[in-house]
């Protein structure tokens, strides 16, 4: 019996200890057990200045979590694994950018704890729907103004006693870049939105005129007669990686990028008159859109990329033309004794303004993109205004 009672006691302190995990009583440190806590979280702080705030926020991911916040503000991603994890802010409108030049953050998570981190963002101005111009009515020779669509809030962007003219907007809104005198010939430049820190691009020993942005921002096509003739060149916005695309007698000028990059528009009269052709952002596969003997000059695509307006003196006169990408189906859509240049299209593709001096002095005007409707002067000045060219933000 006494035996009996000790094997008894021996099976109930084995079926114990068994229990309880260990010899030491002790439950496990593993991450098994559901009392200890196995993941970590990250807590993050977001912080933006400037102008033009992005007010619709930000996204924040880490570790195959992602969550909106503010534009300044905080949120905690949780239940990430312990380690080293990759935090990464997205969704920043183009005028926005950290202002370390990293959206990528790695942090250590620890199981149970909350990690902090932070970015802090710097917004520019943006020049939103507004129409830049050139226009003769200060002391100067000529400048850069913004307006709005409907003629309303003309402001000065660049104020020098030489000539500003030919004034491009980038596809982020946040700088315009235009042809200016400042050095005894013509160059590009660019200026912030708010007109501060202007900036040469080019240094060419002849002059530059025309110009349009890469849909990326990331890259400049200009027109330059530095070699005699005018040639069409790429150069990137700080002044960088200059490459030659055309190489003949022509004269190629008026280059206008595509919206979605692929193609660049200009004008050539390497058949004898001025005719409007397409290429590859390299310089090769050219393709003749017009054949005529009239001036065929200053196309600019519309937003979506389907059409191309031009100017045109194929009716007598220089008139302002649309017609498809592919050269097909030009309409005319004015029709004055003056002269309308210049087009360039709304955002949304549905209007289209343009230079004319059908009032006795140059002023920039507005039309339906099909010709209809009534035609509005935006600038009404007794100085001359040219050059038209309307963001691309909306």
């Amino acid at each position: 019996m006494k035996r009996l009672l000790q094997l008894s006691i021996l099976f109930l302190s084995t079926l114990f200890i068994f229990s309880c995990g260990g010899d030491d009583g002790h439950g496990p440190t593993n991450g098994n057990n559901n009392d200890e806590p196995t993941t970590g979280a990250v807590e993050v702080t977001t912080s933006s200045t400037g102008d033009d705030i992005d007010g619709d926020g930000y996204t924040v991911s880490a570790g195959g979590t992602s969550k909106s916040v503010s534009s300044s503000g905080s949120v905690i991603l949780a239940g990430l694994s312990e380690g080293d994890v990759n935090t990464e802010l997205s969704g920043m409108a183009g005028n926005c950018a950290v202002k370390n030049g990293s959206n990528s953050q790695t942090v250590t998570i620890t199981a149970g704890d909350t990690t902090s981190t932070s970015f802090d963002v710097e917004c520019q101005a943006v020049v939103n729907g507004r129409i830049a111009f050139q226009t003769t009515r200060g002391s100067n020779n000529a400048d850069i103004y913004l307006m709005n669509p409907d003629g309303s809030d003309q402001q000065a962007l660049t104020d020098d006693v030489e000539t500003d003219y030919l004034p491009q907007i980038s596809y982020s809104g946040t700088r315009v870049l235009f042809s200016s005198y400042r050095n005894q010939n013509f160059n590009l430049f660019i200026v912030n939105a708010d007109g501060s820190n202007i900036r040469q691009v080019t240094s060419s020993s002849g002059d530059t005129f025309d110009s349009s942005w890469a849909p990326d921002d990331s890259s400049i096509v200009f027109g330059d007669n530095r070699s005699g003739n005018e040639e069409i060149y790429t150069i990137a916005p700080d002044g960088n990686d200059e490459q030659r695309l055309t190489n003949n007698s022509a004269n190629d000028e008026d280059p206008s990028w595509s919206p979605d990059g692929s193609k660049i528009v200009y004008t050539s009269d390497a058949d004898g008159d001025a005719e409007i052709h397409t290429m590859n952002p390299d310089g090769s596969n050219i393709q003749k859109l017009t054949d005529n003997g009239s001036y065929d000059v200053h196309p600019e695509w519309s937003p979506d990329g389907s059409k191309i307006a031009f100017t045109s003196s194929r009716d007598g006169n220089k008139e302002v033309y649309v017609m498809n990408a592919d050269g097909t189906n030009p309409q005319r859509i004015t029709n004055n004794s003056a002269s309308d240049e210049y087009p360039s299209w709304s955002r949304d593709g549905t209007e289209i303004v343009f230079d004319s001096d059908r009032d006795g002095n140059d002023e920039i005007y507005k039309i339906n993109a099909d010709g209809s409707g009534n035609l509005v002067n935006l600038s009404n000045n007794s100085a001359e205004e040219r050059f038209p060219n309307w963001s691309p933000v909306q």
